[in-house]
């Protein structure tokens, strides 16, 4: 080939290279699946996130609601979604740790069908009490409860969910024997508390229940995270008396697991760049969490750690719930 018409072809080749366009993710609008009602804290955590997302990724994000099924439908929802970062899903500890695992008709397993993405946030629980209880603290409830087998009563918001299981694994690292007394919802729950239908609570709070807690219509005994929580000011960490308690629900984002490696770091760092901004970490503040990024192999760390976590709880329930 003569050697005017190989530089040609070279040149050509290069000129290809250069003008044909290379689609850098994302090159559309990235879905996020919440698999919650419009209106709930969740949802307005994600809403809060879409413009600055949006602006990190260069691209529109779009929440979408997806509830029912204790969250089954929305993690189906993304994984029917073609595997390519475009859906990804809102999740917290209970869905991640507890529902598929009490759940079997779910078929869904984290560890397995999902991969972590970011982690977003976090919000402890708090354990209350009623004010007839004869304890201002957490090592003298834990001395009452053991006094009383079978006689202190603890407010769920529905079995087999987070605050149930979490609860019961309190229980069993206290060595107490108390009866669980199922509602339908946390608003139900927190007035049976409020009325002494049950004596003890562990539980999200909201600003409702933090202004009972200021009127002394509650107390606070503990909180569940490794170090006192600037949402409970003055209340000490559970883990001060059940070392490595932890009952903090951690809010994150995960993607189906064939998502390619590129399309999981590109969210990662959105997500992060997002929580990092200052107004934003109080209006999360003022919701009832705080910010707490996580990258995709940290946040994965955490899920693993949290299905390890709720297993013995998880396993308990199940063989008590066939």
């Amino acid at each position: 080939m003569p050697r005017r018409i190989t530089a040609w072809l070279a040149v050509s080749a290069i000129a290809l290279l250069t003008t044909t366009p290379v689609h850098a993710f994302p090159d559309k609008p990235v879905r996020i699946i919440v698999p919650f009602a419009a209106g709930g804290v969740t949802d307005a955590m994600g809403r809060l996130l879409q413009e600055p997302v949006s602006a990190a990724l260069g691209q529109p994000v779009i929440v979408e609601n997806k509830p029912g099924a204790a969250g089954a439908i929305g993690a189906r929802a993304t994984l029917d979604a073609a595997a390519d970062g475009y859906t990804i899903f809102m999740v917290n500890t209970g869905l991640v740790g507890i529902t598929p695992y009490v759940q079997n008709h779910a078929d869904i397993d984290f560890s397995r069908h999902f991969r972590a993405v970011a982690g977003l946030t976090s919000a402890p629980s708090v354990l209350l009490v009623n004010p007839e209880v004869p304890a201002n603290s957490l090592p003298e409830f834990i001395d009452y409860a053991r006094a009383n087998p079978g006689k202190v009563n603890y407010a769920v918001s529905g079995r087999g969910a987070y605050g149930d299981l979490s609860t019961a694994l309190f229980a069993q690292q206290a060595g107490l024997d108390m009866v669980a007394v199922p509602y339908q919802g946390n608003a139900p729950a927190s007035i049976a508390l409020l009325a002494n239908e049950v004596q003890m609570q562990l539980t999200l709070l909201s600003s409702t229940m933090n202004s009972y807690i200021r009127d002394g219509r509650i107390k606070a005994l503990g909180v569940a995270t490794p170090e006192p929580s600037p949402l409970v000011p003055g209340v000490a960490p559970i883990a001060n008396t059940l070392p490595g308690f932890d009952a903090v629900v951690y809010t994150g984002i995960v993607a189906p697991a064939g998502v390619p490696d590129a399309a999981i770091q590109r969210l990662s760092d959105a997500f992060t760049t997002a929580l990092a901004d200052p107004a934003l970490q109080q209006r999360l503040f003022d919701m009832g969490m705080e910010s707490a990024p996580l990258d995709a192999e940290a946040y994965g760390e955490r899920i693993a750690s949290e299905i390890a976590t709720f297993a013995p709880a998880v396993q308990a329930f199940v063989a008590q719930n066939p």
